[in-house]
């Protein structure tokens, strides 16, 4: 069985973390084939409908899942007398006319009707139906969502399995009790990437510089342990707030948790021994990028937003070589647009040969998070120690 997974806005960054987490569930990165530009197939004799949503329903970078289907009428076919609410979506890249897409579902409803079955369709906003349509009309409870998917070559059909949660991370990023919006926030589908990105199954994770939370949030309902620490006393409060309102919402479970004050640029002592008596597995985190900006930077103040990031990176790393028995950091380092094009520095001015930059092993575009017209970019680095 072949089953396809709808890329996000930010397709290296989602093909990067697939592979990532098809490696926890012990299968190679090989069987991801690029279909199109917005589909992955992935194809493994392990796999089944089961496994592929938990697989689905863990990552942050993807739209939909489903399986290919050779038989369209074994699609259709039902074996319920309920009522049958299905939705076709065109998922390809030539588009089509949405009138092709009322054509085809109004065919499936006459062929319904002709056997008896009572049934009725949603009509895609655009071409596809979107995360709210399928699952507030419970259509892959009551029916079937069939996905039309073509390239230059070849066109193939699925049947959706699972769509993103976007309920989910929208209650997590607007309802959580506690958030810093002059500070800037990490969006949490880019928190829940990164913590897979680490490729790990389980172990402890720290973020020191937790900000309200967002990546620890991730980090536990993911059900790793988790460290928290950042220099300002309010985030570290707003952390441990956040997710004890996790707990109480039912998005974790049994894990562990510690939130601190911690100061890379000054460390103290004994929590810095502390930290190297802990078995942390995975180190990832966002820096302190400066407050939110509006409007295109000049050269001068992007160097000095840059300069500031860079000399904080500079002093973790020196306690990162104190502490860390781990092997894997996930690292944003910020792109920022200035007047003269966009402005950064590499990742080697602070991580040396002795870590190897795995970002190309999974993708082969450049990890980026980035919106339309946006001022800072956000560049992710996956780092494994040799």
């Amino acid at each position: 069985m072949r089953y396809f997974f709808e890329l996000g806005n930010f397709k290296a960054l989602s093909q990067a973390e697939l592979a990532r987490v098809l490696e926890i569930y012990d299968i190679t990165p090989d069987s991801i084939k690029k279909f199109s530009n917005k589909i992955l197939l992935v194809e493994n004799n392990s796999l089944n409908g089961d496994s592929v949503e938990r697989i689905f329903n863990r990552l942050g970078g993807f739209i939909r899942v489903g399986e290919v289907v050779e038989d369209l009428d074994g699609l259709l076919k039902v074996d319920s007398t309920d009522k049958v609410v299905f939705g076709v979506s065109y998922l390809g890249e030539d588009g089509v006319d949405i009138e092709k897409i009322k054509k085809l579902s109004h065919q499936i409803k006459k062929s319904y009707k002709d056997r008896g079955i009572s049934s009725r369709f949603l009509i895609p906003k655009k071409l596809e139906l979107n995360a709210a349509q399928v699952s507030s009309n419970s259509i892959l409870e009551k029916g079937f969502e069939l996905c039309i998917m073509d390239n230059k070559s070849e066109q193939i059909y699925g049947k959706t399995l699972a769509i993103q949660d976007i309920e989910s991370f929208s209650h997590r990023d607007y309802s959580k009790p506690s958030a810093d919006i002059e500070m800037g926030m990490l969006p949490p589908k880019l928190a829940r990437i990164m913590c897979n990105l680490t490729g790990l199954r389980k172990g402890i994770l720290w973020d020191p510089f937790c900000g309200s939370g967002t990546i620890p949030m991730e980090a536990s309902i993911l059900g790793y342990n988790v460290l928290a620490s950042d220099v300002d006393k309010g985030a570290v409060e707003a952390t441990a707030a956040n997710i004890e309102w996790l707990s109480e919402n039912g998005y974790i479970g049994d894990i562990l948790y510690e939130t601190f004050e911690f100061d890379v640029s000054r460390p103290d002592s004994k929590i810095v021994r502390k930290l190297s008596q802990t078995n942390i597995d995975a180190i990832l985190f966002e820096p302190f990028m400066g407050p939110p900006q509006t409007r295109v930077l000049t050269e001068q103040k992007a160097d000095a937003l840059l300069n500031d990031v860079k000399k904080l990176l500079t002093q973790l790393k020196k306690v990162i070589d104190k502490i860390f028995k781990g092997s894997v950091i996930v690292i944003i380092i910020p792109s920022y647009r200035t007047n003269r094009g966009w402005k950064t520095f590499g990742v080697r001015e602070i991580f040396d040969k002795k870590w190897d930059i795995l970002n190309k092993e999974y993708a082969q575009e450049d990890l980026k998070w980035e919106r339309n017209n946006s001022i800072i970019s956000r560049n992710i680095f996956v780092l494994e120690k040799r």
